[in-house]
């Protein structure tokens, strides 16, 4: 295999983490220990932050609010395939067909895989022929491919462990064709990093070292093994993306900074980082829907592993297992260990995995400790780390290996720190495009008054 694994496997998991390095500008669970499940009704204000108090009240659980059904009479999220079991041989697996309907704004693949595979969606090409994912892209595509990230493709693709997640379209040059799609997936398994530094070159020992020197000693194999094919259509009567939309949240609380379930939802500094979620995202007409406030087990606090099968990540991420919201998690804890710097914030994917909980890619971290010279605070980087989870890439990566890598939106301008998907995740400003994006997610939801805009992706 001629792709530099060890270069996809960190840039890959890098392009959904919210990194603060020295000097730069910028096992599942069910459920059980979780020890305080409250929810707050939806924001029912229309984006208008003033009634933001109204939203910590809580409520039954059991009984959601009206203003939040999931009922949508005129944009509706379709399942095409459910969880459909796929086996990898020599890490691919078959072309799977699936039948587009008419009048669907995105698409959305997702393969549930192992703790120790590397995933990427192998192959996308529409009814008419056109190609959104570039066949064997990882393993065959051109050089500006190489770093987990599939640039050649018309809709761009990523990896990720554990699972992976693709929006189509995830930018406005593609543009989706009713009528039988063929998606495919690949898995590989990446060699385990022995240490900073020792051995020789070609000794098949992988170091962290060798990663940049050496990359022959970290090549993966391919994954042999099974994977839950799941796809998702979100259709409107006029195939249009709504200009508004509502997205619910789980939120898991550690103990970290001294949230709990039980005072988030009447703790100044906590309501204060929600609203300003709310106004950050009211920028792209999303409002903060229903909200559940869940304990999970202290010992999530610090989450010494992000990478590698089993991590304290993955982990982390299954804590949402059993939730009666079928929402976006996400988990507030004090550290994320990394050797590359501080870690402000990751997300399950680019996008997640949709509309499941309890996968090992299931949601976003967020560390709430306060760190003194870090440009992002709280707020910024949770609506940061749920924008990679609703599928937006940075505006500008940092540029630790040329060239640089810029996002496929047009209203998004290259190294403008005001932008809140900018690498350092301290601005506020997000693009028309990019709202549209984060509108076609599975995730976010449409009421039945939802406004249909003039145009679509």
């Amino acid at each position: 295999m001629r792709r530099l694994a060890w270069i996809a496997a960190a840039l890959g998991a890098c392009t959904c983490t919210l990194l603060f390095a020295a000097g730069c500008s910028d096992g599942g669970s069910s459920g059980s220990t979780g020890t305080t499940d409250t929810t707050a009704p939806a924001d029912t204000a229309g984006g208008d932050d003033t009634a933001a108090g109204d939203d910590v009240l809580p409520v039954d659980t059991t009984a959601p609010a009206d203003t939040v059904a999931p009922v949508q009479d005129d944009v509706r999220v379709v399942t095409l395939l459910d969880g459909v079991e796929l086996d990898l041989v020599n890490g691919k697996s078959i072309d799977i067909p699936v039948e587009i309907p008419a009048n669907t704004i995105s698409v959305t693949v997702s393969a549930l895989g192992t703790a120790d595979g590397t995933y990427v969606v192998n192959k996308w090409v529409q009814s008419d022929g056109s190609v959104l994912v570039t066949p064997n892209w990882l393993t065959q595509g051109s050089e500006q491919d190489q770093g987990g990230i599939c640039m050649s493709c018309a809709d761009r693709a990523t990896m990720s462990e554990g699972a992976i997640a693709l929006i189509a379209p995830n930018n406005p040059s593609v543009t989706l064709v009713p009528g039988e799609h063929t998606v495919s997936i690949f898995g590989i398994k990446q060699k385990p990093v022995a240490g900073q530094s020792g051995g020789t070159c070609g000794d098949g020992t992988c170091t962290f070292i060798d990663q940049f020197q050496c990359p022959q000693d970290c090549a993966p194999s391919p994954l042999n093994g099974k994977v839950l094919l799941s796809v998702f259509a979100k259709v409107s009567p006029d195939g249009v993306v709504p200009d508004t939309g509502v997205l619910d949240l789980n939120l898991h609380f550690t103990g970290a900074r001294g949230w709990t379930a039980a005072t988030a939802p009447t703790d100044a500094d906590f309501q204060a980082v929600l609203d300003s979620l709310r106004t950050i995202y009211a920028q792209v007409g999303l409002t903060i829907g229903e909200i559940t406030y869940r304990d999970i087990d202290a010992r999530f606090q610090v989450i010494e592993s992000v990478t590698g099968p089993n991590s304290d990540l993955m982990e982390l991420y299954s804590q949402s297992e059993g939730n009666a919201l079928n929402a976006l998690d996400l988990y507030f804890v004090d550290e994320l260990s990394s050797q590359f710097g501080i870690i402000l914030g990751v997300a399950g994917g680019i996008p997640g995995p949709p509309l499941v909980q309890g996968s090992q890619r299931s949601g976003v971290a967020i560390v709430v400790k306060q760190i003194q010279g870090v440009p992002a605070g709280v707020d910024t980087t949770m609506a940061h780390e749920m924008g990679h989870f609703l599928g937006l890439f940075h505006t500008s990566e940092q540029a630790f290996f040329p060239p640089q890598i810029h996002d496929p939106l047009p209203d998004t301008p290259e190294n403008d720190e005001s932008y809140l998907m900018f690498n350092t995740g301290a601005g506020n400003v997000l693009s028309p495009y990019q709202g549209r994006v984060m509108r076609s997610n599975p995730w976010v939801r449409h009421p039945a008054d939802t406004t249909l805009g003039e145009d679509g992706l």
